[in-house]
């Protein structure tokens, strides 16, 4: 929300500031930090997650290591750049949702692949476009807030979820 309220509700830069940050510094700090956390989540979890299926796990592996990168590429670059961890974490949580344990964990999976299949879909809508009906809006609402929103209730169920939803 800071950084859309800082960079305008278009494509376009309206370079305007939320308390004192321009949409430069937000970004940064939203393309870094939520990715290095999500990341570190998932890594120590992946075989649980996988259920003990190796398509899963190294689906899960890929999700972790574009987060890792994207994160740093935000660090090096201080978020200029695009969001090109899509283009992995799309077709990487639709392998993750089909072969990983059936159960709660699959259908979280599923909405995330659901929400970045629908991010990344949105990217390749021309910008005269999507800005005709708000599509930087909602871009940011589908691959920020929902995508963040599902890895916190994926997070949640792991750790809150009885020992036998655990099972493959």
């Amino acid at each position: 929300m800071p950084f859309t309220l800082a960079h305008g509700p278009t494509s376009y830069n309206l370079e305007g500031e939320v308390l004192g940050w321009d949409m430069h510094r937000w970004g940064f700090l939203m393309g870094t930090v939520p990715p290095l956390l999500v990341g570190a989540g998932l890594w120590p979890l992946r075989v649980l997650v996988a259920g003990g299926r190796r398509a899963a796990l190294r689906a899960l592996s890929a999700i972790c290591v574009a987060m890792f990168l994207f994160a740093a590429m935000n660090f090096a670059y201080r978020a200029l750049g695009p969001p090109f961890d899509l283009l992995v974490l799309a077709p990487a949580s639709v392998v993750a949702a089909l072969t990983a344990r059936k159960g709660p964990i699959r259908a979280l999976l599923g909405l995330l692949a659901a929400a970045y299949c629908c991010a990344l879909a949105m990217l390749l809508i021309p910008l005269e476009t999507s800005d005709s009906f708000g599509g930087f809006r909602t871009f940011g609402v589908i691959a920020y807030a929902g995508v963040g929103v599902l890895w916190a209730a994926l997070g949640v169920t792991l750790l809150t979820g009885p020992d036998d939803s655990r099972a493959t």
